[in-house]
């Protein structure tokens, strides 16, 4: 059958396609972008406003989330029109005229198909006449009257259109290309050659290389390759980088440089004018560095360390631009910190490979230290309670002269009573104290347990030199304002328990009183008697072993040799019922330990599925007035050894710690056996004074020797010689003999 191709005359097949495409496009489209999670948005920044109302991020969210607020409705107006003129497509496309109609004779002819012969033949003439062409008829209409009584009357012309729907017989197959017939006409083929041009020769070739240059430039952690070879070097140079240092690193950042990131504002003169007067105002106050190396002493490197010093210390900024200068270098610290761990953990890695120097655990240290520094803006010589609000350094001084109980730290401030806390900041008035204590309130107590055990291992409470530890760390965060519920919880039973040891002692008053005896008479009375029993016992017993002494000797061969006998041959019968016994218990136990270490697997490989599918990096929000974007409660944990001065452990980010998480860590065991003391560290990015750590203590044995299997053992068979099957693989020293 012949095929035959033909454009969209009519454009009905062009409409199916628009419409397909259309919706193929708009419906996502909707589903992305239909503003939605407004009111919760909303109701989220309500109720943050209590304790981050005055934060430089609160105050930008509430400015975005009216922008966004205001932008909705022009969005639903957009995406309305859309759906409008989706619709009319729709109609239009219903409405389209069918070109392929099936052939009825009878339709044509106007007749019932229960007409005769003589009917048709008598309304074909009526017809023809009606629409002769000599009498002004059309001669389309003519040839189908005509074809419509040929297919009625004469028997071939009726088999092809029974057949093949057609009085003429089988017709070519036709197929409808879905695009205008204007797109192929010679006088527009200029313009279409010039669309396929701009989008397959410019526009497309454009995306991929704006991809491919933002691909290479960048990792996954979208830090720029550049900045990580930098952190690379400087702690391959520097294995023990004190937190000045560390410092200095961090501001070298390439992020920081306009060369190499465009986000980064250009400098004016006007920088040069203010930059030097903050650097005089830092040197007033003994911050100074003089940097020689590379890049540490290029412009956009001082700039950021003199930004991050006056963030430090509260310095406010000369002008506005300077200000988003210093946003900038903020938002982007906790990520280049993440990094610098990321860094200092793979350098680990390759010195014990001896391809790079080891890096000391003070180095992760101070890094670390530097994400809450700058979260928080906190010098490390400050107190960790100038994170409050309204709190200064007088504060701090009457904290530290507080009589009772010397407050250095935000704990032991939230341990307090509420009367006691009130009467040490009573110079602060009455609202600020109470957003102080709401502030102190949320900030996090975490308790952590550590839990040792070596996975694929028939004991594995037993550690053996070499082996695989796990370690399993469960995280509990709290806030420090349970801490005064716990206490309160304490007193109470402490106070329960101390009436009750006062009712006991009021009762042994009482029986003391009713006896007449003082307790050291009584006590001597006793001992007495004591005494001559025992002695009159002791006489007593050596007279009856005296005289039986004699009766006994004569027996005491046989009986002690029969006894022995019955003892040896009872104890060969329980044995053997015992191990009948335990044989199946045994067994059945094993199978019941197996199946649940595999139920707990199991059940950790789901958590762990699920943590990874949900994605969510949202935990508590952090309270950092000075930070200008909202931060998110991140941890960080590792297991170092704090007498080598060695990370064991990657430190693991923790993302998605609200109530409660479990992670796993593992590192190989000592090689030599002997007892071994190490530390698992919780360190906050966010928070000075929150982190939390606790020793764990290792017992290394020596490793169990490999059993030989018979499978590694080559018979003399197998071997082709004589030698026989207990000699096995001969060593090379063996060898190297029989050479000789």
């Amino acid at each position: 059958m012949a095929q035959r191709f033909t454009y969209d005359e009519k454009g009905s097949t062009f409409l199916y396609f628009l419409l397909s495409f259309f919706a193929m496009i708009l419906i996502p489209f909707t589903f992305f972008m239909w503003p939605k999670g407004v009111k919760d948005e909303e109701k989220r920044l309500r109720n943050q406003c209590r304790i981050h109302g005055k934060s430089k991020w609160y105050k930008k969210e509430q400015d975005n989330f009216r922008k966004k607020k205001s932008k909705p409705n022009l969005r639903k107006i957009f995406l309305l029109l859309c759906w409008v003129g989706f619709f009319v497509l729709v109609y239009k496309v219903s409405n389209i005229e069918h070109d392929f109609v099936e052939y009825d004779p009878y339709e044509v002819l106007s007749i019932d198909r229960e007409a005769s012969k003589i009917e048709i033949k008598k309304r074909y003439r009526q017809l023809s006449l009606e629409n002769h062409p000599d009498k002004g008829g059309s001669s389309e209409m003519f040839m189908k009257i005509r074809k419509a009584y040929e297919a009625l009357t004469d028997e071939e012309t009726m088999k092809n259109w029974k057949e093949h729907g057609n009085p003429d017989g089988p017709q070519a197959m036709e197929f409808g290309i879905a695009l205008p017939k204007w797109i192929v006409e010679s006088h527009n083929s200029i313009f279409v050659l010039g669309i396929y041009v701009v989008l397959l020769m410019i526009v497309l070739p454009t995306i991929v290389g704006i991809w491919w240059n933002r691909s290479i430039k960048y990792s996954k952690e979208e830090v720029l390759l550049n900045t990580t070879q930098l952190y690379y070097y400087f702690f391959n140079k520097t294995p023990n980088m004190n937190l000045k240092r560390a410092q200095m690193v961090l501001s070298a950042s390439f992020e920081f440089c306009r060369e190499y990131n465009s986000e980064v504002r250009a400098s004016t003169p006007k920088d040069n004018e203010d930059i030097p007067d903050l650097i005089r105002t830092l040197e007033l106050m003994s911050i100074s560095e003089n940097a020689k190396e590379r890049p540490l002493n290029f412009p956009y490197s001082v700039k950021a360390r003199v930004l991050m010093y006056c963030h430090l210390c509260h310095i406010e900024m000369p002008s506005a631009e300077l200000e988003v200068d210093l946003e900038y270098i903020l938002s982007k610290t906790p990520l280049l910190v993440q990094e610098m761990v990321s860094c200092i953990a793979q350098l680990t890695v390759y010195a014990h490979w001896n391809k790079a120097s080891m890096p000391r655990l003070e180095s992760l240290e101070n890094v670390m230290k530097m994400c809450p520094m700058m979260v928080q803006g906190l010098r490390e010589t400050k107190s960790p309670l100038l994170q409050l609000p309204y709190f200064n350094e007088d504060f701090v001084k009457f904290c530290h002269m507080h009589k009772k109980a010397t407050v250095r730290n935000l704990r032991s401030l939230a341990m307090l009573k509420d009367s006691e806390r009130r009467q040490v900041l009573r110079r602060m008035g009455d609202e600020e104290y109470e957003t102080l204590v709401t502030v102190m309130k949320s900030f996090p107590d975490v308790e952590i347990h550590a839990e040792m055990v070596v996975m694929d291992d028939e004991d594995k409470n037993v550690i053996t030199a070499g082996a695989i530890v796990t370690v399993t760390l469960t995280m509990i965060r709290r806030s420090l304002g349970d801490l005064n519920d716990e206490d309160e919880n304490g007193n109470r039973e402490s106070r329960s328990a101390g009436v009750e040891d006062d009712v006991e002692d009021e009762n042994s008053e009482q029986q003391q009183q009713q006896v007449k005896l003082k307790p050291w008479e009584k006590q001597k009375k006793k001992k007495n008697v004591k005494k001559k029993k025992a002695a009159k016992g002791g006489k007593k017993t050596a007279k009856k072993v005296e005289k039986q002494k004699p009766e006994s000797v004569a027996g005491e061969g046989e009986s002690s040799n029969a006894r022995r006998d019955n003892d040896s041959s009872h104890s060969e019968e329980e044995r053997d019922d015992e191990s009948e016994d335990e044989a199946p218990a045994a067994t059945s136990n094993d199978e019941e330990r197996e199946e649940q270490e595999w139920r707990e697997m199991q059940a950790a490989a789901k958590k762990k599925e699920q943590i990874a599918l949900s994605g969510s990096k949202r935990t508590h929000t952090v309270y950092a007035p000075m930070f200008p974007t909202e931060k998110q409660e991140w941890w960080w944990a590792y297991i170092c050894d704090r007498k080598h001065h060695l990370l064991l452990t990657a430190p693991v980010l923790i993302t998605n710690l609200i109530d409660d998480a479990t992670i796993d860590m593992k590192f190989p065991a000592p090689q030599k056996p002997g007892r071994y003391t190490y530390t698992v560290w919780f360190r906050s990015d966010s928070y000075l004074d929150c982190d939390q750590k606790q020793d764990i203590k290792l017992d290394v044995h020596e490793a169990k020797e490999v059993e030989d299997h018979p499978q590694w053992n080559i018979s003399s068979d197998e071997e082709g010689g004589g030698e026989s099957e207990d000699e096995g693989i001969s060593s090379e020293d063996q060898s190297s003999s029989d050479g000789e």
